[in-house]
């Protein structure tokens, strides 16, 4: 998978932190959940770059138990959650974030999904993060212009 540099996934160890308290409390199946925060658009000497910070986490337990998917299929409390990143703290859905066990690209399902989901504004261009619960490493992917992209993720210390 081609890497795009262009677009990086920025979040701080403390946000790093929930979500590997998330990974670990859903163990073994998939933990999954949401990161609010802002996109920026850098003015840079090849063009712009697009950051996404990552500055809410909310980790959402998986109506699915399972060790190869997850599924949020409680709509009241995604609203809620929504509605509170919204008003409550100005800040908009970035990122659907969940696990996998062994491992932190993209599944086959995940695929499916980053690319059915886009089709809808409030998914469009949505970073996936998926982090490997045996080492912790986050990675983050995106489909854009019909096309699945490796991005840069970098999380800055205290």
């Amino acid at each position: 998978m081609k890497l795009l540099e262009d677009i990086k996934f920025i979040i701080d160890d403390e946000i790093f932190k929930k979500l590997s308290t998330c990974v670990k409390n859903a163990s073994p199946y998939e933990a999954c959940g949401l990161i609010f925060g802002e996109i920026i658009e850098k003015k840079v000497e090849h063009g712009f770059e697009y950051h996404y910070l990552g500055q809410r986490f909310e980790c959402i337990e998986s109506t699915n138990k399972s060790t190869v998917a997850f599924l949020i299929d409680n709509i009241e409390e995604l609203n809620e959650i929504y509605k509170t990143a919204a008003e409550k703290y100005n800040k908009r859905l970035i990122s659907i974030f969940h696990s996998h066990p062994a491992g932190s690209s993209p599944s086959g399902v995940d695929t499916d999904n980053m690319k059915h989901l886009n089709e809808f504004k409030l998914f469009k261009n949505l970073i996936w993060t998926i982090m490997s619960a045996g080492n912790n490493d986050l990675d983050g992917f995106i489909y854009f212009n019909k096309e699945f992209f490796q991005i840069l993720v970098e999380i800055n210390k205290e």
